[in-house]
């Protein structure tokens, strides 16, 4: 690869556009928060702040989300902390969700950045792998007004490679990992996929006699070529990871799926993968990252969290074939307006499209991808003039989204690690049955889970199938939860609807949220 030379001057220009273009285009077009995990972690980061600490870390396993009622802890504390820095508490909590994933979306600039310099010492090469990374779909998607688990694991993938291939003390190196990894295990359930990105490293630097043979040997380039086939097309012969409908249909909605979030740019990603499994005397990090590739393959195929692993992948290999591409400046016999014509419009098309599936939903998604105003009204309200610690249910449709945002007013059972973060049960009342080690639910969902018919949210949706509030079973369940308000979607109506809108009064109507006194 053809190293280039650029002043200072330069390279503080170009980063200061880049950091401008990654604001302008996470600059919202909605008016409130968006996304559906964003407001389970929006409740538990105002519960934090609210307690001063996490009421779901029943277990040391909590942490991390592995123990029934929790979640990874890591997102809710950050945010409850920026919030609290900035004063944006409660109702403002939206605010500091905004600021936050701008933040993210920020720092995925440098997460990249210093990967790509492990790899090639070149200010372009890692220019370009910043720019492509930072505002792909794939980081977007969870860094615009929207927080989530998934986007600051995979933001803060490429630095835990970093360390694994950067050449310093083995005892720092070890330190820096370790920190790093129970941050991010206390983040996303992605961690394991930690595992693979050490011990690849481990391989080849176990194995250096090995590792020089092949260097030499042309015939082991199409030997990995092989091998890449067999780990792309294994999923597709095997059914794994192909969890509905026919495995040519999937294959091509993987395809579409994994391009959408690296970008139109992924043509390049094939020009630098045949680059670097072509190119002579390869370095320890080229072999690295073509050994991740190799692993990674197969989970092109999860539809649900497969791209988001392999995404730094992709965006690694697109770059060096997008970078030779700028290579040809080099070469007398190329026209370089032409040239320069090529590169402009591929950055504008790559800025184009991430804005344009940033700010926009086609299909049925349109209609419930952000809070509507409506929803923002009735949190403003109710966190006004509810009082403070009453408690209620909330029924289905945007109501969770409306309790988070106004900052539990009133304090409602909504799922999960909210139900424990708010105090709505006691330790004593969670049954548990033991899961077999051999099962993978035991490593991705933890050791425990909840015996059947005890679970809560099971409980709560079993109430809003009845058809009389006064009846005895629901006047159970109102009395468990000392609840003293409903509040229901007008939108998405239960079985119990028609009979609190007969017996109980209205208090509050904002478009599809309506507020209800016991």
């Amino acid at each position: 690869m053809v190293k280039s030379e650029i002043s200072k001057s330069k390279k503080i220009i170009l980063f200061t556009l880049l950091i401008i273009l990654n604001i302008v285009l996470r600059i919202p077009s909605i008016p409130h928060e968006k996304g559906a995990d964003s407001f389970w972690i929006h409740s538990l980061a105002n519960s934090i702040t609210t307690f001063g600490q996490a009421n779901w870390w029943l277990n040391w396993l909590s942490v991390f989300g592995l123990y029934p009622y929790s979640y990874a802890s890591s997102v809710p504390f950050s945010l409850s902390g920026v919030a609290q820095l900035t004063g944006l508490t409660g109702i403002d909590m939206e605010k500091t969700i905004l600021v936050f994933s701008i933040m993210m979306g920020l720092f995925s600039i440098f997460t990249a950045y210093v990967l790509a310099g492990v790899i090639y010492n070149d200010f372009v090469y890692k220019y370009i792998t910043a720019f492509f990374f930072s505002i792909s779909q794939g980081i977007m998607v969870f860094s615009t007004w929207e927080v989530s688990t998934r986007g600051p694991f995979i933001i803060l993938l490429p630095l835990f490679v970093f360390i694994v291939l950067k050449k310093i003390k083995p005892t720092k190196s070890l330190i820096l990992l370790i920190i790093l990894g129970v941050f991010l295990a206390a983040t996303h359930h992605f961690f394991y996929f930690l595992m693979p990105f050490s011990f690849i490293f481990l391989f080849l630097k176990l194995l250096p006699e090995v590792s020089l043979k092949i260097k030499g040997k042309s015939n082991f380039n199409y030997i990995y070529i092989v091998g890449l086939g067999i780990s792309f097309t294994y999923p597709f012969f095997t059914g794994a990871l192909i969890e509905a409908g026919s495995r040519y249909e999937w294959i091509l909605t993987m395809l579409i799926i994994n391009i959408r979030y690296a970008g139109p740019i992924f043509i390049f990603f094939l020009g630098g993968l045949t680059y670097l499994v072509f190119k002579k005397n390869k370095k320890m990090e080229e072999w690295y990252i073509l050994g991740s590739l190799l692993i990674f393959c197969p989970t092109m195929y999860s539809q649900a969290y497969g791209m988001y692993i392999i995404l730094i992948i992709i965006i690694i290999f697109t770059a060096v074939g997008f970078r030779n591409l700028l290579a040809l400046y080099a070469e007398e016999k190329y026209n370089k307006k032409i040239l320069t014509l090529a590169v402009v419009s591929v950055l504008i098309a790559f800025s184009a499209f991430s804005g344009f599936y940033n700010h926009g939903r086609t299909g049925v998604s349109q209609n419930y991808w952000y809070m509507p105003e409506s929803s923002y009204e009735a949190a403003v309200w109710s966190n006004s003039y509810i009082p403070e610690n009453a408690h209620g249910l909330a029924l289905t449709g945007e109501t969770w989204r409306m309790v988070a945002t106004s900052d539990a007013h009133p304090i409602s059972p909504t799922g999960g690690a909210q139900i424990l973060a708010y105090n709505l049960m006691n330790e004593s009342d969670i049954k548990l049955n033991k899961v077999s080690p051999n099962s993978l639910d035991y490593y991705f969902e933890g050791p425990y889970v909840i015996k059947p018919m005890t679970d809560l949210g099971g409980l709560l949706e079993w109430f809003t199938e009845l058809d009389n509030i006064e009846d005895s079973r629901a006047t159970n369940i109102t009395s468990k939860f000392n609840a003293t308000y409903i509040v229901d979607d007008i939108y998405s109506p239960k079985s119990i609807t028609r009979s609190i809108e007969t017996k109980k009064n209205n208090i509050f109507t904002s478009g599809r949220t309506r507020i209800w006194t016991m």
